[in-house]
């Protein structure tokens, strides 16, 4: 015979319940400062909308159009940086093109030369090429007082928002890179810029 639970046991039995609903919420939701929340929108940078002008391409989330190798997010994440920023040597626009702010893919044959948006723009293709979703991956500007304006690529992952830096061989959280936050891409719509939520 089932009986009706006491009052106490009514309340035991309803902390439980909610106990159990918020262990099972995910991440996301009690850790808001794994992701980079996105604010007002703002004016890309030039060399940015000048490169979007003459290859729309690299302003879109169009996938490869080429077979692809999926492989675990970040084994793949932590092989594209190390490789790329092992191969391609760092130079400034200024030295490498006579002329400043040219925003350009840098490849990483044996000549492979870019600066941090360069080599940003390089992973991003590989990562894509390699059967990373296009829209879990955006441009970002950080400053740094020794090294001024910086720009990293940042992909979304199910544990967060990871840096992929050229100034870093491993992978790092969007909270622990020596950074102040400056704007970012929508990963949604790639032309689209906008400023980035401090941290509290």
């Amino acid at each position: 015979m089932i009986t009706a639970p006491s009052s106490t046991g009514r309340i035991a039995a309803l902390l439980a319940a909610a106990l159990a609903v918020l262990s099972a919420a995910p991440a996301s939701a009690s850790r808001p400062d794994l992701f980079i929340a996105l604010a007002q929108p703002i004016t890309p940078p030039r060399g940015f909308a000048v490169m979007c002008e003459t290859r729309p391409d690299l302003c879109s989330n169009q996938p490869w159009a080429g077979e692809t190798e999926i492989t675990d997010d970040l084994r793949l994440l932590d092989e594209v940086n190390r490789t790329v920023n092992r191969h391609v040597r760092q130079e400034s626009d200024m030295r490498a093109y006579g002329r400043a702010e040219v925003w350009t893919p840098s490849g990483r044959g044996r000549r492979a030369v870019g600066d941090c948006e360069d080599i940003a723009l390089e992973k991003r293709l590989e990562l894509i090429k390699a059967g990373f979703p296009p829209d879990n991956l955006f441009l970002a500007v950080g400053y740094a007082r020794r090294i001024g304006l910086h720009v990293v690529l940042v992909a979304r992952t199910g544990s967060g928002d990871l840096v992929l830096d050229s100034r870093a061989a491993g992978i790092r959280m969007w909270r622990d890179v020596p950074y102040s936050w400056i704007g970012a891409q929508s990963g949604q719509d790639p032309a689209r810029w906008f400023g980035i939520q401090r941290k509290s």
